[in-house]
């Protein structure tokens, strides 16, 4: 890869990062869960960037935001392993849907649209359940005792990280799919 379009990925996984930290910051102010998580559209940037140049890239910004997250104080803290589990390891995996770049890429420019969707759809959902998996075991292990008396630890955190991740997943999914069916020039990474 030349140094120019070095360049051009470390802006746009910059940028990328900053939009994520700010969109998790707007659905935050609506609608924030007792021992943390929202209901977000932050993972859409990250997503975005893991289609445009992979999966280095999409880690790579998936982990900055967590960082970003935690140097500015937008986080519910309880441990520093539940730190790393529900920031820096949740939002890396998001980036875990840059596999699937190049199918999503060949669907788009081949107009092909019920490839481009099953294709965003898919990679968007183990995105999604890699981050709800991290939230899961971090809220099983470190918030257990909000669990109500007679529910198990387990089904307490599954479902309570369900109640946010669910709708985040549909909202990302629906928003990129529209996003790259209207414009497929979004997942180019050459000049046209």
């Amino acid at each position: 890869m030349n140094q120019s379009k070095q360049l051009v990925r470390l802006i746009e996984i910059a940028i990328m990062t900053g939009a994520a930290v700010i969109l998790d910051i707007i659905s935050g102010m609506f609608l924030r869960m007792p021992q943390g998580g929202s209901i977000s559209i932050m993972m859409i940037p990250i997503f975005l960037i893991s289609f445009r140049w992979g999966v280095k890239a999409g880690l790579t910004s998936g982990l900055l935001t967590g960082l970003v997250q935690i140097a500015i104080g937008n986080l519910f803290a309880q441990h520093p392993v539940q730190l790393l589990l529900d920031y820096l390891v949740a939002f890396a995996v998001i980036g875990i849907s840059g596999l699937f770049a190049s199918v999503v890429y060949k669907a788009a420019v081949s107009k092909e649209k019920g490839k481009l969707i099953a294709s965003v759809i898919i990679a968007v959902f183990i995105g999604s359940f890699l981050r709800y998996a991290a939230h899961v075991i971090s809220g099983a292990v470190f918030f257990g005792s909000f669990a109500p008396k007679d529910t198990p630890v387990w089904i307490y955190s599954l479902s309570y990280n369900a109640t946010y991740m669910v709708p985040s997943f549909i909202i990302c999914a629906v928003v990129l799919c529209l996003l790259f069916i209207t414009a497929p020039r979004l997942l180019q990474t050459e000049k046209a």
